[in-house]
């Protein structure tokens, strides 16, 4: 609780009164003195759409373009200045320290930061999810080693991201 209060700028008591509150609420589980994310709060989150019906569908259609690709797979969305991972199907263990759905990287004018993708050696390669009104609902990533070839995956991944836009209208 004390790293809690000092990383909010807040008084010991009033962090307690809080958590108390949020306890009650079953969005912050207590257990021998230490808190963490309740029940209300995993349910909550578990719900957040970017779009209706975009993470139900993009699942599915990650999978498909994992299993073509042999890449890991992502659909990103802009959040805060960021790139939001809202859904991934990972193909390497060590994509999930920076994919992991949930997990934000940089930016940059939509796309994910060349300077970000050269210092994890990755080469994103993305396609916008559009609806059929031209309106930019996220996009479509699948993630590739350097010495990997991101030439011949260009197309795969935008006729992945086609298809969940035309799923997304019906």
């Amino acid at each position: 609780m004390t790293q809690l209060a000092n990383s909010c700028s807040l008084p010991k008591s009033t962090a307690y009164r809080l958590l108390e509150q949020l306890t009650a609420l079953e969005v912050v589980q207590r257990s021998e003195n230490r808190y963490r994310v309740g029940a209300q709060a995993f349910r909550l989150g578990q719900s957040w759409q970017p779009y209706p019906r975009l993470l139900e569908l993009a699942r599915g259609e990650l999978r498909r373009l994992a299993a073509a690709t042999r890449a890991s797979s992502v659909l990103a969305v802009p959040c805060d200045g960021r790139i939001l991972i809202a859904a991934a199907s990972l193909t390497r263990a060590e994509d999930g320290v920076l994919l992991r759905p949930g997990s934000t990287v940089p930016q940059r004018t939509g796309r994910f930061c060349p300077l970000w993708q050269a210092e994890h050696e990755l080469v994103a390669v993305e396609a916008s999810v559009r609806l059929p009104t031209g309106r930019t609902v996220g996009s479509i990533a699948t993630v590739l080693t350097l010495p990997q070839s991101s030439v011949t995956m260009s197309d795969t991944v935008a006729r992945a991201a086609r298809t969940l836009g035309a799923a997304l209208a019906d």
